[in-house]
């Protein structure tokens, strides 16, 4: 839908859009902003490039009771400003209490209530095995278009095959299967609420159930991908991790146990 606003000239100076955008969010594990950036630190020398301009939103919800004391506010100004140290771009807060919603304001940052204070019934809590923050992909709207030719999104949810290569800098979305016969780049990047199936080398990222399917899997001929994630939880690669045996194989990534899984086809 396309909401168009007159100022009383013959044309209007701008128009609304609904599109759908990837944002990344950093669930809290703790208020201690070293911990934080220790952990960014550690994800930014597997890969370096990573965080590029990366807009990102800090949710509070699986912050514990002794860590939402007064005492305890999260200082945002330090943390915007280390975030901003890694390309990544703090543009709101979701969750917490009121003194975090006041924080927020005095910082002059966006709050969003979190998922179970709009809607407690279908609220589901979220673990991770990370101590401190976890990423995970979601949408902002549910409509979707194709922009300058650096991100291709798909509102098909049946299965959305792309025959072209994925080059550096792409974004392919779409709301089921994701199909490639083509290589999948460095810095291009997959997004499927379903599985995601690379018939060629992966070297990018790919990021499936983005819209909070644990059953998807992802499918790829070449492992070499610079991360991984289905459903939320996610692990970053590189030649030297703990993958050595499977790089560069034809691998399947499952979800089980909030922990994923890579194995040989």
């Amino acid at each position: 839908m396309t909401l168009k606003l007159h100022t009383g000239s013959t044309t209007a100076a701008f128009k609304m859009t609904g599109s759908i955008y990837t944002l990344t969010t950093l669930e809290l594990h703790t208020t201690n902003p070293a911990d934080i950036t220790t952990q960014l630190e550690t994800m930014t020398r597997k890969a370096p490039n990573f965080f590029q301009q990366t807009p990102v939103i800090i949710a509070l919800e699986s912050l514990t009771a002794e860590l939402t004391t007064e005492q305890s506010t999260i200082d945002l100004f330090k943390l915007r400003h280390s975030l901003q140290q890694f390309g990544l771009y703090l543009i709101a807060v979701r969750g917490g209490q009121e003194k975090d919603r006041q924080a927020a304001m005095l910082a002059g940052i966006p709050w969003l209530p979190s998922p179970k204070q709009q809607d407690k019934s279908s609220h589901q809590d979220e673990k991770t095995d990370s101590n401190v923050v976890m990423i995970q992909s979601q949408t902002t709207s549910q409509a979707a278009k194709c922009q300058n030719d650096t991100v291709q999104q798909v509102t098909d949810k049946k299965t959305t095959l792309i025959e072209q290569p994925v080059r550096s800098g792409q974004q392919i979305y779409a709301e089921g299967d994701l199909v490639i016969t083509s290589p999948v780049s460095s810095g291009a990047e997959l997004l499927a609420g379903g599985n995601i199936h690379v018939y060629g080398p992966l070297r990018g990222r790919a990021l499936a159930g983005v819209n909070g399917n644990s059953e998807a899997r992802i499918f790829c001929l070449q492992f070499e991908a610079e991360l991984i994630s289905i459903n939320g939880q996610y692990k970053m690669l590189s030649a030297s991790s703990d993958t050595d045996n499977l790089w560069g194989s034809s691998v399947i990534v499952a979800l089980n146990n909030q922990s994923l899984h890579i194995k040989k086809l």
